[in-house]
């Protein structure tokens, strides 16, 4: 797939410039990610757009350069030292062997299951009562730490490549559930015209939080740090307030 780029635009320059400010022959920093909802979305031929790439206008001005990429090469040229920042990913135990995560989360997503309206009671909390229930989950996705543990128990488990594939199993009755998030179902779900025809199951499988990461390396962790810095200031001004809502996604609280 070729590579999209964009440079990321500031919307706080002076934030930018006392934050994160970098010698005027600095290379960008280059920041890469995939599809995700709303933070970070990306069409063949178009510049990236969402939450995460005005946020990292906003604190890195023009010192950024977004781009929009497969998930699992966006995560290798992070690995790699060929990108400097690797968008949203949650974090987890095996991704923190692999590299740094800034210190808050920038969104929240509950994982939980789909199914057939009327047939979300299949999903009783217990994952032994699913041992022969034909189920779906996004190949490469992470779904917490309990689906993990008990993913053994699904004995009828197929992985997908993406949402919309889930779904449409889902609605072929291919499958009788299909885990993801409301965030990257929802726009699925009304472009497939399944909205009234597939609900959110409960309780969730669990609650995971996304957040921007680094190299682990000296200069990803100096990187992690500036970045952390700059956040924090920065999530407390009107303009982190206006961002939130603009994409529709809810911002993280502040710290005491």
């Amino acid at each position: 797939m070729p590579t999209r780029r964009v440079w990321c635009r500031a919307g706080l320059g002076w934030m930018a410039g006392l934050a994160l400010a970098r010698p005027a022959h600095a290379a960008p920093l280059r920041a890469v990610g995939s599809q995700f909802a709303r933070i970070f979305e990306g069409t063949e031929g178009a510049a990236p757009k969402g939450l995460a790439v005005d946020l990292l206008g906003q604190l890195f001005g023009d010192g950024v350069r977004c781009e929009w990429l497969p998930w699992s090469r966006a995560q290798l040229m992070l690995e790699q030292g060929e990108a400097d920042i690797l968008i949203g990913p949650y974090r987890t135990p095996e991704r923190e062997m692999r590299m740094l995560f800034s210190v808050r989360s920038f969104y929240s997503d509950a994982m939980v299951w789909y199914a057939r309206r009327g047939e979300e009671g299949r999903w009783t909390g217990e994952f032994a009562d699913l041992a022969q229930t034909p189920v779906a989950a996004v190949r490469g996705w992470a779904y917490g730490s309990r689906f993990e543990r008990m993913k053994p128990l699904l004995g009828q488990l197929t992985w997908v490549q993406n949402v919309e594939a889930g779904l449409q199993m889902l609605g072929k009755r291919r499958v009788e559930l299909f885990a993801a998030n409301d965030r990257n179902c929802q726009p699925v779900l009304q472009r497939l015209g399944l909205a009234e025809a597939v609900g959110r199951c409960s309780p969730p499988l669990d609650v995971l939080h996304g957040h921007m990461a680094f190299g682990r390396s000296a200069a990803g962790e100096a990187l992690a740090q500036r970045y952390d810095q700059a956040f924090e200031q920065w999530l407390r001004t009107g303009s982190a307030t206006e961002l939130y809502r603009r994409w529709g996604v809810d911002r993280p609280a502040t710290a005491p």
